[in-house]
């Protein structure tokens, strides 16, 4: 039940005299789909050919086995050859695409240089903003908590019941947000963040597994550990 097929399409054989008379074929065009797409059509019924024979195939002895790796090889090497059609036909748009990449860089990367310097600038004057706007809010709500001090000896004083004044507002968002008439903008908050700076003291909870570190562990031997489901399963690797 085994099937074999050509790797390369059928060539027509013609004499050397005959080739040399022929004229050239029309180059495609280097974007042509549709011509790239008639490099693939000899291969399809190979392709459905052989997912219909894997479809249907059993292993049920040695033999058998041997005639499945033997059709995984003959699969394998098809799907190695369209892959090797596809590359040959992206090569030059990858080439052109590569240089034009790395010549563009010469514009973009000092152009979001600009925008780096810029934007720390821009940052620097926000946070001196922010720590202004801090420290107004702090002085207002002192100046609130002396006037309220103040109400509460008068009413003391007085034999009175003590009146709250409604308290300074907090902002909980603080933002400087910049728009420009040329449409541009900028906002701008201050945020807290974590950076490590001695991964030995960080605590456990705030690791995550290394999957790389596991592996490597259980490749020397690690059978048992906690929250770590150890098992065998099947590993296979194909050679055509």
């Amino acid at each position: 039940m085994a099937f074999k097929f050509a790797i390369n399409p059928e060539e027509t054989t013609t004499t050397e005299a005959s080739k040399s008379m022929r004229a050239l074929p029309p180059q495609p065009k280097p974007f042509d789909l549709e011509a790239a797409k008639k490099d693939f059509e000899p291969y399809r019924k190979q392709i459905e050919e052989m997912k219909k024979q894997a479809s249907v195939f059993e292993i049920e002895d040695e033999q058998s086995n041997n005639q499945a790796i033997t059709m995984m090889g003959q699969a394998r090497n098809l799907s190695k050859a369209i892959n090797g059609l596809k590359d040959a036909r992206l090569k030059p748009h990858n080439q052109f695409r590569t240089k034009l990449i790395a010549f563009a860089k010469a514009f973009s990367v000092p152009v979001e240089e600009s925008v780096r310097i810029l934007k720390q600038k821009s940052e620097s004057y926000a946070y001196k903003k922010l720590l202004e706007q801090r420290k107004k809010e702090k002085e207002e709500r002192e100046k609130a908590i002396k006037r309220q001090q103040d109400l509460d000896a008068e009413a003391d004083e007085a034999g009175v019941e003590k009146v709250q004044i409604a308290q300074v507002p907090v902002d909980l968002e603080e933002k400087v947000q910049t728009r420009t008439e040329s449409g541009s903008s900028l906002s701008i908050t201050l945020e807290w963040v974590g950076v490590i700076t001695d991964p030995d003291k960080v605590e456990r909870s705030l690791c995550s597994p290394d999957q790389k570190k596991i592996d490597e562990k259980v490749k020397g031997g690690l059978r048992e550990s906690p929250g770590i489901d150890i098992k065998e399963v099947p590993k296979s690797r194909l050679r055509a």
